[in-house]
């Protein structure tokens, strides 16, 4: 099956069940970059997660899923339809962070869960680096999105909607860099910085307040000229 066809398949029985669930509510979805490459971070609080943001972004998009998912006969071809590829979660694999490179420089937009994993409490946990990483690597910006009531809907450990009768709100972020996130910081201490700051981001969209100011955290490299000058000084 084709990817349009089975994306306009699927788009039109969310459209359905979100009616009668309670609706959907974009915010700030004109920060989505319309071309270019786009590393795209929600929190991950419910199962719902993947298909509501696909369904929310105004572009066609990538999935990075757990491997496990690609071993079930029926939603693992989904899902592979939908432009979904497997991660091995908490190793480093080096396939799956390469396939997202790959994909961020070809100017596709591609959705990472930054926590890992699902939150079974409701509330965000610490980020992974790797996503500072593969935005730094592909040279894209990262953009925090807020996913908001969709664990009401569909709660941890549930498969099953539920008619929750408010909206689902999917709050788009400002796109950041990965330069701007790590201040300076280089390797896996710019990386761990990063990914706590993009954190605080996301947490920030779901409280609905402002980012918080993002500081450099390292000096300025000298220049070429200055260190230079500097020479002929001494």
């Amino acid at each position: 099956m084709r990817f349009w066809t089975a994306r306009t398949i699927v788009w039109v029985l969310l459209r359905i069940i979100l009616s009668w669930v309670g609706g959907i509510r974009f915010e700030g979805r004109e920060n989505v970059p319309r071309k270019g490459g786009v590393l795209v971070t929600p929190n991950h609080f419910s199962d719902g997660d993947p298909p509501i943001i696909g369904f929310a972004l105004p572009r066609a998009c990538y999935f990075m899923a757990k491997e496990e998912l690609f071993a079930m006969k029926f939603w693992g071809k989904v899902i592979v339809w939908l432009h979904g590829f497997p991660v091995k979660r908490y190793t480093a694999d080096r396939a799956a962070l390469k396939r997202a490179e790959t994909l961020l420089k070809e100017g596709e937009v591609v959705v990472i869960f930054p926590e890992g994993q699902l939150s079974e409490t409701g509330t965000l946990q610490p980020f992974l680096p790797g996503v500072i990483l593969i935005a730094q690597r592909a040279q894209v910006p990262l953009l925090p999105v807020a996913m908001i009531r969709v664990n009401e809907m569909m709660p941890y450990g549930e498969l099953k909607p539920r008619r929750i009768r408010k909206p689902l709100i999917i709050r788009f972020g400002k796109p950041v860099s990965a330069e701007e996130l790590t201040g300076g910081l280089k390797g896996s201490a710019g990386y761990e910085k990063g990914a706590e700051r993009l954190s605080q981001m996301v947490q920030a969209l779901l409280d609905d307040k402002p980012y918080p100011a993002l500081e450099p955290l390292a000096p300025p490299q000298p220049s070429v000229a200055e260190k230079t000058e500097e020479s002929s000084a001494d």
